[in-house]
């Protein structure tokens, strides 16, 4: 995982690792980016679609809260929410605003975007009732976002990021009442999304 891979969010900037800078060191974010890229050389994304890996026990959490047994096709059905909203979001922002044309091909100019999505923490679809609202006033979902970019022919690191999300609507009884993890994965994506931009300007600038 990157979250280990780049530890120490809360404190000083880590040691970056070989051939690499840290550009951005926060709580809870970080991204180091390779030293002597020529970023503006860089138009085009391969964009892949992330893989989802849950929060430490949350299948076994989530039937206890419940009282049930959590379907296969539950479970499948989140992993997509949350990848799917996060490729449309990413998409979304990194060619309306970065101006990055999208591509499926490998060539020169040509990033590869790899997500991943670690940590998930939601409720299991169809399960929020007023009952369970009750007894969980303040639920809040979240998830930790990775990035590796990596050029498309030469394989090289170009830069690797994390951070974390959490939806910053569940405490809103009336949205959560119309519970959508769809919803929950677009307003965390977004965020990550937007901060992603900002660090691939930053690293175009030399910044």
């Amino acid at each position: 995982s990157l979250t280990t891979f780049l530890l120490g969010c809360a404190g000083p900037a880590p040691a970056p690792e070989p051939g690499m800078q840290v550009i951005q060191h926060g709580r809870g974010e970080e991204m180091q980016v390779a030293t002597g890229v020529d970023w503006d050389s860089y138009t085009k994304i391969i964009l892949h679609t992330a893989p989802v890996e849950f929060k430490e026990n949350w299948k076994s959490d989530q039937e206890r809260l419940h009282g049930k047994v959590i379907r296969d096709e539950d479970v499948k059905r989140i992993e997509d929410a949350g990848s799917g909203q996060l490729s449309k979001v990413m998409y979304k922002t990194l060619f309306e605003k970065g101006g990055y044309e999208m591509t499926s091909e490998s060539g020169e100019g040509v990033m590869v975007f790899q997500p991943n999505i670690v940590n998930l923490d939601v409720q299991a679809v169809g399960w929020v009732q007023n009952s369970i609202l009750e007894s969980l006033p303040a639920y809040r979902g979240g998830m930790t976002i990775e990035l590796v970019i990596r050029d498309s022919v030469s394989d090289k690191l170009l830069a690797v990021a994390w951070q974390n999300q959490s939806d910053p609507y569940a405490d809103d009884m009336d949205r959560t009442a119309n519970f959508s993890n769809a919803l929950a994965f677009r307003t965390m994506s977004k965020p990550w999304a937007d901060w992603l931009h900002k660090q691939l300007e930053k690293a175009k600038s030399g910044n």
